[in-house]
């Protein structure tokens, strides 16, 4: 069975029209993505069609994983990661794949005022390994709560560059 959990964060100072016309503007993701601590970072696609975002991108993450991962991963952890934003909407769906039978899906709403938003991201994470699965999954919920926070931080000091 998968693990799901549920990350909220508020970004006071931005409103909710600032942040759909900030998001339809390609650089702003770019530069949230290459702020992103990591190596040999890849953008495999990033484009809008319509009202739809769609960011492809790999690269290769610092984390803290248990040693039994450690040695299934020989200390490379290279992330894959896309994105798919409904930009009217301001919902997303991510989805990540790594050198681990991993499956970790998120979906991200964003809603506000005109004085902060208000980010949720419902995360679902199965990792197929026997007898270790439940113990990777838990530790992967701490990998990405982590990054989930450093990422949304970065958007909002990218954002309020712009303000």
């Amino acid at each position: 069975m998968a693990h799901q959990f549920t990350i909220h964060q508020t970004i006071s100072g931005v409103t909710i029209d600032r942040f759909a016309e900030l998001t339809a503007d390609i650089s702003l993701h770019e530069a949230v993505c290459r702020r992103i601590p990591g190596e040999n970072l890849e953008i495999l696609e990033s484009k809008i069609v319509g009202d739809i975002y769609t960011m492809r991108r790999e690269y290769n993450l610092d984390v803290h994983i248990p040693e039994i991962a450690k040695k299934l991963l020989k200390n490379a952890f290279r992330l894959k990661r896309s994105d798919i934003a409904n930009l009217k909407n301001l919902t997303s769906t991510i989805e990540l794949g790594a050198n681990l039978p991993l499956e970790a899906k998120a979906e991200r709403k964003v809603v506000g005022n005109g004085n902060q938003l208000d980010i949720t991201l419902v995360w679902t994470v199965k990792v197929k390994v026997p007898l270790i699965g439940g113990m990777l999954e838990k530790h992967a919920e701490g990998e990405i709560r982590k990054f989930s926070q450093l990422e949304i931080d970065i958007v909002e000091d990218e954002l309020k560059k712009h303000l």
